[in-house]
């Protein structure tokens, strides 16, 4: 008897299918009443009936799918996550541990905490080193370096689509950086407090009415209680920003964030704190040579030493601009180097020199120049206020300026201001006489142009303006994500990470304080308002399920009629590949599921220890949070429910 032909793991793979993977009830009813509609009457009515019924479902599909992108688009920018408060501790330890694999020349710190920050990649080390040594020991620009490297693109480009890693990278960079950009914030829009003069009421007092029984007509004031000062009590409205908004196109702000000047400057500033790191700048066992002699000869020689370094400041000023001077060399004058001048010379000028007679010094006649005169200028000579030269003008064109006067007395141009673009006179040549282009001159006069754009003008504004004002644009009356846009376009020249990544205007975190420092506190209406927005994308998202479906082992009758001992290591291999596939899946669903429960907290962007702590517990940001039951296990009951990361 042949023995039977088990398939390989990769055919087996290929027909794996969902638990319990059937058609709804409906769409086989439908297909039955269809196939029937010649027996019964009655079967078109019904099968309308449940052709309604898969629409109907077909519409929630699309509706959910409408409210997942909606989620996701408030989270914030496609690539953001949320890190938990042990995320950040990580994050903020990275810098040392950089430090300390640097001198062991062995990533083993690096890669603990990439692993802590959720990062699951096989980074080679070669890669992993050559991102820690260019990055002059920053974590920012260390995150920068390895996503660069390994996704073959830099972090300020978009990309269609981002795994759980390079989201997880690229929101470190944002919490690297988070409290110095909203520093650098705070400064840009920085303005006086202008100091308020406080009111000083008068305490109401109790007095007697001088009249007869006035003790029984005294009044009695008593201030009311209350637990809260008043200070408090009245919300302040917003400072005004200390600079003008400039608004700038997609086009201009996605050059800024491409633009890696900036790494540049981070690494400078960090070899400098490097550098301010190293206070002592002699050995212990070496002191400086001031120290080491007392000899007083060679205290005086070593003083001398100093005086040789001092370098000469050029303190001599010329009178003229015109002098050229010669330094023949160096003298100390009361410990001090000066120059000593020789060889004075005056270039020549354009204009004529002042003679000032002559001087004898050293037995050398020198002479001496007082001044320059200057060449006599061409003065153009300008009518008087009194001039009445409009008097010499034709009698037409007075009457065509008084009907073109306005209701101030001034005069209008009708748009031909300065030298005219178009030749209407051309003068006599050789070859012709002077002349006068009529056709031109005779479109001269845009009267009707001017009445007919006048009118156009006046119609679609909405109320008269009798004085002409320039077009403004409140900051209040903006969006927050372009103001944040235009905030962090400023904010492009400085070291900063955040405004180099693509759709930084979009974080939440950032855009509540452009609100704060913009728009002030929020109403009772808009926080109630928010309180609502909130509740509603709770609820969708309640509906939403974010669980994976386990793959059935596709083994049909006949195979497992003849499955013997030597398929085991078939069965291992193919179990191990489907639970891990599930696992993974799993893990990436509730990792996204998180992100988007983020999005319901955002106008309360500025979430304390304490709640971070409470929403990871029940929210794990990290894969190594979570904790996933064996759908292959054969215990009913398993017996660990869930496993959550600690407060």
């Amino acid at each position: 008897m042949a023995t039977y032909k088990m398939p390989t793991v990769q055919q087996f793979l290929k027909k794996k299918k969902i638990y319990d993977h059937k058609d709804p009830v409906w769409v086989y009813l439908e297909r039955e009443m269809r196939n029937n509609i010649d027996k019964k009457p009655y079967n078109e009515k019904v099968g309308n009936w449940l052709k309604f019924l898969k629409d109907l479902k077909y519409y929630y599909y699309c509706e959910e799918k409408r409210k997942l992108k909606r989620l996701s688009r408030e989270v914030g920018p496609p690539w953001y996550y949320e890190l938990s408060s042990s995320q950040r501790e990580v994050l903020f330890a990275l810098k040392i541990n950089i430090h300390q694999d640097l001198l062991e020349d062995l990533p083993i710190r690096t890669r603990k905490s990439l692993s802590d920050l959720g990062v699951t990649l096989k980074i080679p080390k070669p890669l992993l080193m050559k991102a820690m040594t260019n990055s002059f020991e920053d974590p920012g620009v260390f995150i920068w370096n390895l996503y660069s490297a390994y996704y073959r693109q830099p972090p300020s480009e978009l990309r269609a689509e981002y795994d759980m890693n390079a989201m997880i990278l690229m929101s470190c960079l944002v919490f690297i950086d988070l409290a110095e950009c909203i520093e650098k914030l705070e400064k840009l829009t920085y303005s006086a407090k202008i100091p308020s003069v406080p009111t000083d009421k008068k305490p109401r007092r109790n007095f007697q009415p001088n009249v007869r029984y006035g003790e029984y007509l005294q009044k009695c004031y008593v201030p009311c209680y209350s637990t809260h000062s008043k200070s408090n009590q009245s919300k302040q409205k917003p400072l005004p920003l200390g600079y003008k908004v400039r608004l700038r196109s997609d086009e201009s702000y996605e050059r800024l964030c491409k633009n890696h000047d900036f790494l540049e400057k981070r690494k400078d500033r960090n070899k400098k704190e490097k550098q301010l790191e190293r206070i002592c700048k002699y050995k212990f066992w070496e002191p400086p040579s001031t120290l080491r002699n007392t000899d007083p000869k060679m205290v005086a020689y070593v003083n001398k030493l100093k005086m040789f370094k001092k370098k000469a400041k050029p303190k001599y000023k010329a009178p003229y601009k015109n002098v050229q001077y010669l330094v023949g060399g160096v003298s100390f004058v009361g410990g001090q180097p000066r120059y000593l001048l020789n060889n004075v010379s005056l270039l020549p000028t354009g204009y004529i020199p002042i003679n000032n007679g002559v001087a004898c010094f050293n037995g050398e006649f020198v002479t001496n120049i007082h001044g320059y005169w200057k060449f006599p200028k061409e003065v153009k000579e300008i009518c008087d206020t009194n001039c009445e030269c409009i008097s010499k003008w034709d009698d037409i064109v007075m009457t065509y300026l008084k009907q073109s006067k306005c209701k101030c007395g001034h005069l209008y141009d009708f748009y031909n201001e300065g030298i005219p673009l178009e030749k209407y006179f051309y003068q006599s040549t050789r070859n012709g006489p002077y002349w006068i282009d009529n056709a031109k001159v005779y479109q001269l006069d845009p009267m009707e142009d001017f009445i007919k754009e006048t009118i156009r003008e006046s119609l679609m504004s909405a109320e008269p303006t009798p004085e002409a004002s320039m077009p403004t644009i409140l900051p209040s009356g903006l969006k927050e994500k372009d103001l944040l846009a235009a905030f962090l376009a400023d904010l492009s020249d400085t070291p900063l990470l955040i405004p180099h990544l693509p759709h930084a205007n979009l974080l939440n975190n950032l855009q509540e304080w452009v609100r704060k420092r913009v728009k002030g506190q929020l109403t009772p209406a808009d926080d109630k308002q928010l309180l609502l927005q909130s509740q509603r994308r709770w609820l969708d998202l309640k509906h939403m399920d974010f669980r994976a479906r386990a793959y059935r082992i596709p083994f049909t009758l006949k195979q497992l009629k003849h499955m013997n001992w030597s398929h085991r290591h078939v069965v291992q291999t193919l179990f191990e590949i489907l639970l891990d596939d599930f696992v993974t899946r799993n893990r990436l669903l509730q990792l996204n599921q998180t992100r988007l429960w983020w999005s319901t907290t955002k106008y309360d962007a500025y979430a304390s220890k304490a709640f971070l702590d409470i929403y990871f517990t029940y929210m794990p940001g990290r894969m190594k949070d979570t904790f996933l039951i064996n759908p292959y296990s054969s215990e009913l009951t398993p017996k660990h429910g869930a496993k959550t990361c600690p407060l």
